[in-house]
């Protein structure tokens, strides 16, 4: 018996000498050892929850999160009323991008403890996060009635209406929490970023000024305090706020693009480029920086073809008129499908321009001796451009009737009703003009968002405008595709049988919405024998590098038309038409035209 008793006293101790151990050696940095001791401890007592949550810690130190995630999931199991175990298991998974299991999980927590009003402020965090704006305010008021110093809550609060566009409320709920905390260096950086969106570039300064005289090694507010001198185009102190951050924090690439974008703007591309490649040193498939490498390098030849055109003037000219002639010659057939109106204008009235700014050229030297000089120059230059931005307006018409579009039999999948418009609603459009046939598959009704019915009567407006040749509206529970995967496999194989399609659109599998990757995989399963691309949309993070482009420039205010539809949807930002113009107009600049939509092709058939 004594003996037995020694044995269980000897094995306690051996664990606990392990654990103090380990935790001892975390807290002198020294992470390997550590980690060592306390898988040693968990040896001897698998189930000891101090060393299993040290080790947890450990791992999310070094960023290894979902090792961490793991074993907080083993603490809950063990013990699954431990508020703060289920609390920081939901925090690693809403810093993981899982934003809808860490919701979840703090609704879950909440319902065991609804007066914690740290969880409360936790969830509605990442409520903002996952951009459902109206939900965060409600939780954060909810903390400020029972605490109305709250800090967190305040914060908060305040960032929530500055991302919903309301600058007043946020600038009020700054103020406040100013005033209880006075010596708080985020509350004034967070009101310098809303001033400076504002555009009161002054006061966001003076804010960002106190925010590092508070804290003088904050990276953060120096970055903005860079971005707000950027926009002020002085792009002088612009460098000296992004070197300040990057000598607090040298592996920033965001830090590293700024500094490289105000260098661009300054003209000076050696020291952008050097900029970029000190990105790349950092995260060498970083798609920004190598998007901004390529942009620099394009410059630098663009000054070189500058240089030459001044050189060579009038060779380029006659060379682009020759090629616009036998352009024309080439397309003659395509260009007899349009109006004859269309037809005497391209066939007469542009010949003759190319003629008359041939005949300008060749005789300036002679009208020169009645004219001024700089006016025959100017009006020889004004009737060539004015034929080449024809030309290329003309190839782009004839362009979207193309044969590969009036080939496709399409079918568009959405997770939600609104989804397919903001992801590829252009293409549709230019695809039915084209002569393709569109069909489309929204498997939720979005009842998450508002009510269902709305958000189906919306989409059968959507449809109808995009002119689609059929859809079906599923009725699959919104936020829970990941566990239906199987049977809307089995659905998306029934409709490319039923519709003949050989594209399929769908979403991205880097989408931070579960459901949207729920449908990739589905449709990765589902449409083994026909071609898969890829669209982009308001959850799809700037990991997505696309390398299909679809141009929508003469679809750009039919997509804006084609989202208005959406009018319960219409309080998110991602609706405003200026974002939808803006990531078209980005995505635009990257293929060489106004507007486009960017896809990346997971499988091709043909």
């Amino acid at each position: 018996m004594y003996l037995l008793v020694a044995i269980l006293l000897a094995a306690q101790l051996t664990y606990m000498d392990y654990y103090e151990k380990g935790v001892a050696l975390y807290e002198q940095g020294n992470l390997e050892d550590a980690e060592s001791e306390l898988k040693r401890s968990l040896a001897s007592r698998p189930n000891y929850i101090p060393a299993i949550r040290a080790l947890a810690e450990l791992h999310a130190k070094k960023g290894e999160l979902d090792e961490a995630i793991s074993l907080y999931q083993r603490i809950v199991r063990l013990t699954p009323k431990n508020i703060s175990a289920r609390a920081r298991l939901a925090e690693l998974y809403s810093w993981n991008g899982d934003y809808e299991k860490a919701i979840v999980l703090y609704e879950d927590t909440l319902k065991l403890d609804p007066e914690n009003q740290g969880v409360k402020t936790s969830l509605a965090t990442v409520l903002r996060w996952a951009q459902r704006f109206g939900k965060a305010e409600r939780l954060y008021k909810e903390v400020l009635e029972e605490e109305p110093d709250n800090y967190e809550a305040l914060k908060g609060l305040a960032k929530t209406y500055a991302l919903m566009g309301d600058y007043p409320d946020a600038i009020a709920h700054l103020n406040k929490a100013i005033e209880l905390y006075p010596d708080a260096p985020e509350l004034y950086k967070e009101r310098g970023t809303v001033l400076a969106w504002q555009k009161k570039f002054k006061q966001a300064v003076e804010n960002l000024k106190k925010a590092v005289e508070l804290k003088p090694d904050y990276p953060q507010a120096y970055k903005t305090l860079g971005d707000v001198y950027y926009w002020m185009k002085d792009y002088k102190a612009s460098i000296e706020a992004y070197k300040k951050a990057l000598s607090i924090e040298s592996d920033s690439v965001e830090s590293h693009l700024s500094l490289a974008k105000v260098y661009m703007a300054m003209g000076n591309t050696y020291p952008a480029e050097e900029a970029v490649k000190s990105a790349l040193r950092i995260d060498p498939s970083n798609p920004r920086a190598l998007n901004l490498l390529n942009e620099i390098r394009g410059e630098d030849e663009a000054r070189l073809t500058e240089l030459l055109w001044e050189g060579i003037e009038l060779v380029v000219f006659l060379m682009v008129l020759t090629l616009v002639f036998f352009t024309y010659r080439s397309k003659r057939r395509m260009l007899k499908r349009r109006h004859r109106l269309y037809l005497y204008f391209t066939n007469l009235v542009l010949p003759l321009l190319a003629i008359v700014s041939i005949i300008s050229i060749a005789q300036r030297d002679v009208l020169a001796q009645y004219i001024d000089p700089h006016l025959v120059e100017d009006i020889t230059e004004a009737v060539l451009f004015f034929v080449v931005g024809i030309s290329f307006i003309t190839l782009l018409w004839v362009e979207h009737r193309t044969k590969e579009f009036r080939e496709m039999v399409i079918l568009a999948i959405g997770a939600h009703p609104d989804d397919v418009e903001l992801g590829c609603g252009g293409f549709i459009m230019k695809a039915k003009d084209s002569g393709a046939r569109v069909y489309g598959l929204i498997l939720t009704r979005g009842e998450r968002g508002t009510e269902r019915d709305r958000r189906k009567e919306e989409f059968e407006k959507a449809a109808k405008f995009m002119e689609l040749d059929g859809y079906w509206i599923e009725e699959f529970r919104d936020t829970a595709l990941s566990e239906q995967v199987s049977e809307i496999k089995s659905l998306i194989e029934e409709r490319i049988l039923q519709t003949g399609a050989n594209l399929v659109l769908t979403h991205t599998p880097l989408d931070i919405h579960s459901d949207h990757k729920a449908v990739f995989e589905a449709t990765k399963e589902g449409a083994r024998k026909v071609s898969i691309m890829c669209y982009e949309d308001v959850s799809t993070p700037r990991e997505f590098v696309p390398h299909y482009f679809v141009d929508i420039t003469s679809y750009i205010d039919d997509k804006i038309k084609l989202i208005s539809f959406h009018r319960t949807q219409a309080d998110k930002p991602y609706m405003d038409p200026e974002a939808i113009k803006g990531r078209a107009a980005h995505r635009g600049l990257q293929c060489g035209v106004p507007y486009a939509e960017a896809f990346r092709i997971y499988k091709l058939v043909r």
